[in-house]
């Protein structure tokens, strides 16, 4: 009965660690958003409306992290993007952190922020899966 409530308990964790598909969907095109972005702003063009397309996402790894008091869902894997009006898809390979808000009632994409030297590492948080209106 013991091995039963500890199983239990240890799936119910991993579960409530793991950040639904569309969270990871909707992380992955952001990442290639500001890369749009900030490529256009360098070159002076207009940047991509539009989210690309996402889609064959596949985790190879997971793991929860604390860094500096903060907890963290670190996922590698590979998927595949295009472009709206382009004819490539691109495989490519991803690394991401998420971070589950205070109460678990949503995620946020966290990207390091450039830090000085000595200062502690820093984390940007760019909310996901808010409504689109």
């Amino acid at each position: 009965m013991s091995g039963l409530l500890i199983v239990v308990t240890l799936s119910s964790c991993t579960l409530r660690n793991e950040p639904p598909r569309a969270i990871v969907i909707e992380a992955l095109q952001s990442q290639i958003q500001t890369t749009q972005v900030s490529i256009a702003q360098s070159l002076d063009l207009q940047p991509v409306a539009s989210a690309p397309a996402v889609s064959r996402v596949r985790v190879d790894h997971q793991e929860v992290l604390k860094v500096e008091g903060e907890r963290f869902v670190h996922l590698e894997g590979s998927f595949d993007w295009q472009l709206p009006r382009d004819s490539v898809r691109v495989d490519s390979a991803f690394d991401l952190y998420l971070q589950r808000g205070s109460h678990g009632e949503g995620w946020s994409l966290a990207r390091p922020a450039v830090s000085n030297g000595g200062e502690a590492q820093r984390w940007l948080l760019y909310p996901l899966g808010l409504p689109t209106s």
